[in-house]
């Protein structure tokens, strides 16, 4: 039986959807034994949903941390670059497949733009989106702000990657 077309998209995204949680749900799990990067900030990260209408997105709930604070009592920087390096990297996930961006590329620019400061306690949700992708190049954005109909933006960030799929193949 053929798939039309809405159930053909509906089935690449639900794989897709299965891809980004589950490079969400093993980064968690590695953060458990001490084996990844993000370990500290990923038990209070939450995969809030995922979409590919009007463009691949996934939104993220953090809790800052007084552990993930400087010297003021705000999140660091290094953690908002982090959070937007990890999250905008998931949303290749809706998209990849064997042969494209199957390892969601790596960084070759993180331009973040920091506008106001988030407190311990804050809860912070992070949309992240696909602006562009092509063989080879990437481009993704990302905002944080305070979670709420009208919350306000601490930190926005452009995040440029290069797949790296065939690069096995030298």
């Amino acid at each position: 039986m053929a798939l039309n077309k809405k159930q053909t998209e509906g089935s690449e995204f639900a794989i897709g959807e299965a891809r980004a949680r589950d490079m969400f749900d093993q980064t968690k799990d590695l953060a458990k034994h001490d084996l990844e990067y993000t370990n500290p900030l990923m038990p209070h990260l939450t995969l809030l949903s995922t979409s590919l209408t009007p463009t691949p997105r996934c939104i993220f709930l953090y809790t800052v941390q007084q552990e993930h604070t400087n010297r003021v009592n705000t999140l660091h920087g290094g953690c908002i670059a982090t959070l937007f390096d990890y999250c905008t990297s998931v949303v290749i996930c809706l998209v990849s497949k064997p042969g494209f961006w199957e390892f969601v590329g790596v960084s070759r620019t993180l331009n973040t733009t920091y506008l106001r400061p988030a407190e311990v306690g804050a809860e912070v949700e992070i949309v992240c989106e696909l602006v562009a992708i092509g063989r080879q190049l990437c481009q993704l954005r990302g905002t944080m702000r305070r979670r709420g109909e009208e919350g306000e933006v601490f930190a926005t960030c452009e995040h440029g990657k290069f797949n790296m799929d065939s690069r096995g193949k030298l």
